[in-house]
């Protein structure tokens, strides 16, 4: 199975890696200038009828809402240091918090995501800290 995911489309790049240590990036999410890294931990995954959709918070405030990002992980079979294009669907959710004002409705941007699968051996430990 694939375990690598390197995605982009209307501006916005995602690379996105399954499996590898808790302690490092799993996804990185670019959008001109904003650069975001997240952990496992950071990472929410839910299986649903059309597939597992991964989603990571873009900016969240307990008061003045905020946004997520979200894509459907196309689930490819792929041997070790293969690569097989790819393409997907994600959505940008932006929302108002409870001390928004004016309170602004729930919006969502559809993203159209293509690139590459492929499975790679992951590190286990940070080879910069072992050198």
């Amino acid at each position: 199975m694939a375990n690598k995911y390197v995605l982009s489309g209307n501006g916005i790049e995602v690379t996105y890696t399954i499996g590898g240590n808790p302690s490092f990036t799993a996804l990185t999410f670019k959008e001109g200038a904003t650069t975001k890294m997240f952990k496992p931990a950071q990472i929410t995954t839910d299986h649903t009828g059309l597939g597992t959709l991964v989603s990571v918070p873009l900016v969240q405030t307990i008061d003045t809402g905020g946004s997520r990002f979200g894509f459907f992980l196309p689930e490819v079979t792929v041997t070790l240091g293969h690569s097989i294009p790819v393409t997907t669907i994600g959505a940008i959710e932006t929302f108002s918090g409870p001390d928004s004002f004016p309170h602004r409705p729930t919006t969502w941007q559809c993203v159209h995501l293509h690139g590459m699968a492929e499975e790679v051996i992951l590190p286990l430990v940070d080879e910069a800290v072992t050198a």
